[in-house]
């Protein structure tokens, strides 16, 4: 997350994408408690991203599998595993984690 959001700012790349899958659905949930998990939350860098043209998108069979009726941070884009394969064909520089 941290990473689309520097290559942005830089002026490296004009477009930056994250795709959350799987459980890292969880970083597009607006009500995060990170003290819940001892861990920081990644919710401000989702909105930075966002207010810089950033697209961010969620897998919605891996979001709905872990949670009914998730509210999330505003402007995070809900695709299916087609439109993902669609995006990731665009891409040139994908990272994984």
């Amino acid at each position: 997350m941290r990473q689309a959001l520097a290559m942005l700012v830089s002026g490296l790349t004009s477009r930056s994408v994250v795709m959350m899958v799987g459980e890292g659905t969880m970083n597009a949930l607006a009500n995060q408690d990170p003290q819940a998990l001892s861990m920081p939350s990644n919710m401000e860098a989702v909105e930075d991203l966002i207010a810089l043209d950033g697209e961010v998108y969620v897998v919605s069979e891996d979001l709905d599998a872990l949670f009914s009726d998730p509210q999330l941070i505003e402007g995070v884009q809900r695709i299916n595993w087609s439109k993902a394969k669609e995006i990731l064909a665009e891409i040139d520089l994908i990272n994984t984690f």
